[in-house]
């Protein structure tokens, strides 16, 4: 092959990464600038930066972010957000009229390619250039302040009681339970609503199971600033690898940001349980299998019958007779589903009908 030829087909390639790449710094310099023009402007209306794009607005927490894309274009990927205090998950989209629960998202949509809420955040994103961003902070703060949370009502609660005859591995090894307490009590709850995080509907057991005593959320996460930014610091305290919230819906919130990797038990107790100052999280079941004296009860999520992603059951073990049922019954009458009591694992397909 002459060399010239070689030379083409190898140089082409090469040329077009490198003009690639050289677009791609040149945007990153760009959005840089632009995101440091946005917060010049922010500065100066009087909002507080907070770093990493977040400010705060007349006592709501917002944030600003954009990335390089439309490589080709000189506008930018730009989200903006504020965040709330309760639990939704809605996309709205520009060209259609919003519901009428929603309206007040649709001047955002004048302007933007979509608005909406994801989990704790309520948001508008879309392809711009304009640094002008605090009239629509203003107004998505405004509709964090309110009450817009996805609705848990209907569907079906299942139970069962006691161990299966055959237990997976992966849910307790065989040197697991012998180190389980006599009497030890164990039921598995499940209350699908779409997909396994944790819900209102489960919240609302595990607090009427719990009653007056603290709820300890077993965690490694290494971030909850968006908890603090959406609920205050008030009632937000990490021990160790426990954290507690001060709302049901910031168990929620956490477990769906961070895509259920919040949730990695639950410890019901008068006082912090020993033990848990620095627990990775494949030791989380052994320390609180150590724990189980301690503490009131101790829930977790299940994975499924491939040991690949979580079911949607969860786990309830204690040393103390409690009452399950009775908390079921009556949590159940409140959001108006059902209580169904299986005798196997649980699967979706128990309490999602198969639409082919």
């Amino acid at each position: 092959m002459p060399v010239v030829a070689v030379c083409v087909l190898l140089g082409l390639p090469l040329l077009a990464l490198l003009a690639g790449w050289l677009r791609l710094k040149k945007k990153e310099l760009a959005r840089d600038a632009y995101l440091d023009e946005v917060g010049a402007r922010l500065r100066a209306a009087g909002l507080e930066p907070l770093g990493w794009g977040v400010y705060r607005l007349e006592g709501k927490f917002v944030k600003v972010e954009a990335g390089t894309n439309p490589l080709l274009s000189r506008r930018f990927s730009v989200r903006i957000a504020a965040w709330s205090d309760t639990v939704h998950e809605f996309e709205l989209r520009r060209g259609a009229k919003p519901p009428y629960e929603f309206e007040g998202f649709a001047p955002l949509l004048e302007r933007w390619d979509s608005a909406g809420k994801f989990n704790l955040e309520c948001y508008a994103a879309g392809v711009r250039s304009d640094p002008e961003l605090l009239p629509d902070l203003k107004l998505l703060a405004g509709l964090a302040g309110q009450p817009l949370a996805k609705p848990c009502r209907g569907k079906t609660f299942t139970v069962r009681e006691g161990f299966e005859a055959k237990v997976p591995q992966w849910h307790w090894r065989h040197d697991q339970r012998p180190r389980l307490p006599d009497g030890t009590h164990r039921w598995c709850v499940s209350y699908w609503h779409g997909d396994p995080y944790l819900n209102a509907g489960l919240m609302k057991l595990f607090e009427a199971l719990a009653g007056t005593r603290r709820k300890f959320y077993i965690s490694d996460a290494e971030d909850l600033s968006f908890a603090e930014y959406a609920f205050g610091r008030r009632g937000l305290d990490v021990h160790g690898t426990l954290v507690e919230l001060p709302h049901a819906a910031a168990a929620i919130g956490a477990d769906r940001t961070l895509d259920g990797e919040f949730f990695g038990g639950l410890l019901a107790a008068g006082e912090v349980p020993a033990g848990w100052d620095d627990v990775p999280r494949y030791r989380f079941h052994d320390r609180a299998i150590d724990s189980i004296r301690q503490v009131h009860f101790y829930a977790r999520r299940l994975f499924d019958e491939e040991f690949s992603w979580y079911s949607g059951e969860y786990e309830i073990l204690s040393v103390h007779p409690l009452d399950v049922r009775g908390a079921l019954t009556r949590v159940a009458e409140e959001l108006g589903a059902q209580v169904l009591e299986i005798d196997r694992r649980f699967h979706k397909r128990i309490v999602v009908p198969l639409d082919w």
